[in-house]
């Protein structure tokens, strides 16, 4: 599946002195608690980006598991295979997992943190195999490259807020 897939979420925290533990970006289609004991293995958090084998095997093991000939193979850019990818918004990181060995998390050019409420848009190019941020409806950058196959949209939250999402448009 290819082409340019954009969506805007919008992140309202219900108190500004929290920090925004708020990660917000694609995953492959897995079902995240099917077998997956959501005290035992994910210890209370289901979070997909936080997943590499040596920390989390048994889960690692049963999201890979679920893997169809929809996720294809990595985009030509990249030697890994990026099963989860997000913005983190605390500090604007890139996260992102192979759940297997290989697990990132890095600054990348055009990085700003959401330190309140706004909207953080994704725009998932799928023949260019990369990932973009917006912020507030103006463009960031490239966060990742190296995506390719099928994936859906997440949120995963650890801070009081509400969290909506909307299919839309890149802006210009």
């Amino acid at each position: 599946r290819g082409g340019r897939h954009f969506v805007g979420f919008e992140v309202k925290k219900e108190r500004d002195e929290l920090l925004p533990y708020i990660n917000l970006g694609v995953v492959r289609t897995v079902s995240l608690t099917d077998g997956i004991d959501v005290k035992a293995d994910w210890r209370g958090e289901v979070n997909p980006v936080i997943v590499p084998s040596r920390y989390t095997p048994a889960v690692a093991e049963k999201l890979r598991s679920q893997r169809t000939a929809k996720w294809g193979e990595s985009s030509v850019h990249s030697r890994t295979s990026v099963h989860c990818c997000s913005y983190y918004c605390d500090s604007g990181r890139c996260l992102w997992t192979d759940w297997d060995n290989e697990k990132g998390s890095f600054d990348w050019r055009g990085q700003e943190r959401l330190s309140g409420s706004g909207t953080v848009g994704l725009l998932l190019d799928l023949d260019e195999g990369t990932l973009s941020v917006f912020k507030n409806g103006r463009r960031l950058g490239t966060m990742k490259d190296g995506l390719g196959g099928e994936y859906c949209w997440f949120v995963a939250v650890a801070s009081p807020c509400t969290t909506s999402i909307s299919r839309g448009r890149a802006p210009n």
